[in-house]
């Protein structure tokens, strides 16, 4: 099984380094050099609103202007100082991998369940993208991770003192990487709570304690920080829609957003954004993280240039969808189509694996530790908090900028157990078993041929 993962985790790192080299550094959501680069040129942390980007934590800005700033001072050129940072996001994604795996191998899963559900990850096509851009998820989620881990070992360790001061330092780092990463907070309160209700801690009192050590610091900073905002700014959490608002630009299907439909198989025949596409919550955030729907990657490996200039006018809200919608490589259609569907599988997965451990079920015949049925917790109240985080911003925010599948990557390590879950429940019948394995293996390939496509046209366009 070690041998497997390790092969998984080679392909998988090696993929978002590939394309991650090719990948311009100026093909990426937003720009968040600016903020780096204003910190570099005059060693402070700038406005929330002296920037497009700027309104976000700082952590991630001050770090890079670190590194930026020593490797100019090293003689590192502009272009090359930038494109040093892209890699170092790309770092922060692949490490991601392997600190997953050390949360999967603290349960009692059976090889084949860990197998399928670290590849899940590794080959997730969004995170793969997301590596091979210069922003400040990876990194995000790469702390979240790590704060998981740390709760759980926590939890392992009956809630030592020296394990929850090192918890709390790691969450106020996390919390101030991204708005999303607070998700983060709630999880960890849910796991040390529930510990109380699995005898891990008898009496009320250490409870409390834990509590105090864990989230006592990262409660104050964020506090402080919401204070020091409403002071300045006017608003708690400042965003960047004064500078420019979407919701006034940016395309809609008629009605809004709708919560309550799912329809992959729209986005299996046309995987990208367009008209009667950008409307269903669910199919938004679940096409996008198997395909390049947005698309920021796939406009390079076809070759009617002509044809996406007019898409992207469309797509900042500055002309209508041009009509003559042009026949697709297959190369670019059928990734999209395949993984679009093949995706289900691992969906399917999560939500038994979900159910499971809502319920209260364990695959086999291990019982879980009062540590690990924390634990679970942990993971469940991370991906519902996740969600919901995606889900309000869309509210406030009711166009597909909103709706950003990367928003969810926070929760891969919950992705991953619930999966894993979900396979030990498939695995004792045969036909399932199968389809599981088929589907994991297909999944794994076609996600491999899509990433080494895009590395070629990425090159052959650089």
């Amino acid at each position: 099984m070690t041998i497997a993962c390790l092969c998984l985790f080679a392909v998988g790192a090696g993929l978002r380094l590939l394309l991650c080299w090719v990948n311009p550094p100026g093909n990426a959501f937003d720009n968040h050099y600016e903020p780096i680069l204003m910190i570099i040129k005059t060693g402070v942390i700038p406005a929330k609103d002296a920037c497009f980007q700027c309104y976000h934590p700082p952590v991630f800005y001050i770090s890079s202007a670190l590194i930026g700033g020593t490797a100019e001072a090293a003689g590192m050129t502009l272009p090359a100082m930038v494109k040093l940072l892209q890699f170092v996001c790309c770092f922060y994604g692949i490490l991601l991998l392997p600190v997953c795996y050390l949360i999967l191998n603290k349960f009692p899963l059976s090889d084949l369940a860990k197998i399928i559900a670290f590849a899940s990850v590794c080959f997730l096509p969004r995170h793969i993208y997301m590596s091979a851009m210069h922003s400040n998820d990876t990194l995000s989620y790469l702390l979240v991770a790590i704060s998981l881990y740390l709760t759980i070992i926590a939890l392992e360790r009956g809630l030592a003192l020296p394990w929850l001061l090192l918890l709390s330092l790691t969450l106020t780092v996390t919390i101030f990487t991204k708005y999303t990463a607070f998700a983060i907070l709630p999880a960890v309160l849910a796991a040390i709570l529930w510990s109380y209700r699995t005898r891990l801690v008898e009496h009320r009192k250490p409870l409390l304690v834990s509590l105090v050590v864990a989230l006592g610091l990262p409660s104050l900073a964020l506090g402080a920080y919401v204070l020091h905002n409403e002071r300045h700014y006017n608003s708690a959490l400042p965003w960047n829609v004064t500078l420019y608002d979407p919701a006034a630009q940016r395309p809609r299907d008629p009605g809004g957003i709708n919560f309550w439909s799912f329809k992959p198989w729209e986005y299996a025949r046309h995987p990208m954004l367009m008209p009667g596409h950008i409307h269903s919550f669910w199919t938004m955030l679940y096409s996008g993280m198997w395909f390049d729907t947005e698309p920021y990657f796939i406009s390079v490996a076809d070759t009617n240039a002509q044809w996406w200039q007019r898409y992207y006018r469309w797509y900042r809200g500055e002309d209508s969808f041009p009509a003559d919608l042009p026949q697709f490589s297959r190369l670019i259609t059928f990734p999209g189509g395949a993984l679009i569907i093949l995706g289900l599988v691992p969906l399917a997965l999560m939500i038994e694996g979900c159910w499971a451990a809502a319920a209260g079920r364990w695959p086999g015949k291990l019982s879980l530790t009062p540590a690990q049925r924390a634990s679970l917790v942990l993971f469940a109240v991370l991906l519902l908090c996740n969600i919901a985080e995606v889900a309000a911003l869309t509210l406030r925010l009711p166009v597909y900028n909103a709706i950003k599948p990367s928003y969810l990557l926070n929760s891969s390590a919950a992705f991953l157990i619930f999966i894993a879950i979900g396979v030990m429940f498939c695995e004792r019948n045969r036909v399932l078993r199968a389809t599981v394995l088929a589907s994991g293996g297909a999944i794994v390939t076609i996600a491999t041929v899509h990433a080494l496509h895009l590395i070629a046209a990425l090159h052959h366009a650089g």
